[in-house]
């Protein structure tokens, strides 16, 4: 955890709610000078920022997003780097489990049914397409933190046509996942309205699952995927 991301959020939470270090530590049952001192150290504890939260009654994954937002760069992949990728899918699921999931090399091979030997030719592969960086028999990734690709990149227009086709067809096929098709008529600000809701939903879910990845254990925790499609159109009007 980077603190000083935290603690800044924690700042400015604070500034935008206009609450005093004074009033904070009355709610903390602490000085005003230890709450000083506290919101300048790097060690805060994380149980103290959940307390932190509840007195400015915001959910930690709130805190979280808001100080991530400010480091979260976009990498611009080559076409070298982008059409490797999309050709081998292998290869493109050892990058993503060591760089976007942070799994070690061990757990991938369990992964992805891969020998020692295969998943170290795909890292060194990585190395070679400079995605990863090898220095003393250790790899870590080119790209550290938070990044994301860009939306217009050939990679991740790929992957969103592809992946959300695969999350359409599983929730299809399995009777345990959720699918639901509704058709409607409504205003255009109704329906606006209605998208922003279902927005907010899923952006409560991807701050409770940050959360439970800094509080939990991996073993406690399982992949979902949720996909969010709506279209101004019926099922039977035309394409345009």
């Amino acid at each position: 955890m980077e603190h000083s991301l935290y603690l800044n959020a924690i700042k400015k939470a604070l500034k935008s709610r206009g609450l005093s270090y004074a009033e904070l530590a009355k709610d903390l049952r602490m000085t005003e000078s230890g709450v000083k001192k506290m919101l300048t150290a790097k060690d805060i504890s994380f149980r103290r920022i959940l307390q932190i939260c509840e007195v400015l009654d915001i959910l930690p994954g709130q805190l979280f997003s808001s100080s991530e937002k400010s480091r979260i760069k976009e990498v611009e992949l080559s076409n070298t780097q982008q059409e490797a990728l999309i050709k081998n899918r292998t290869l493109l699921a050892v990058y993503w489990r060591f760089v976007v999931e942070k799994y070690s090399l061990d757990e991938i091979s369990k992964m992805q049914n891969l020998t020692k030997a295969e998943a170290k030719k795909l890292m060194d592969r990585l190395v070679t397409l400079d995605l990863l960086v090898q220095s003393r028999g250790q790899y870590r990734a080119r790209h550290s933190g938070k990044f994301k690709w860009s939306d217009s990149s050939k990679l991740a227009k790929h992957l969103n046509q592809e992946w959300s086709e695969l999350t359409l067809q599983r929730s299809l096929k399995n009777s345990a996942a959720t699918h639901r098709l509704v058709g409607m008529k409504l205003s255009n600000p109704s329906y606006q309205r209605c998208i922003e809701k279902i927005q907010n939903a899923l952006d409560e879910a991807v701050q409770e699952s940050e959360r439970e990845e800094l509080t939990l254990a991996k073993s406690e925790l399982h992949h979902y995927s949720l996909l969010l499609a709506g279209v101004p159109q019926g099922v039977f009007d035309p394409e345009v």
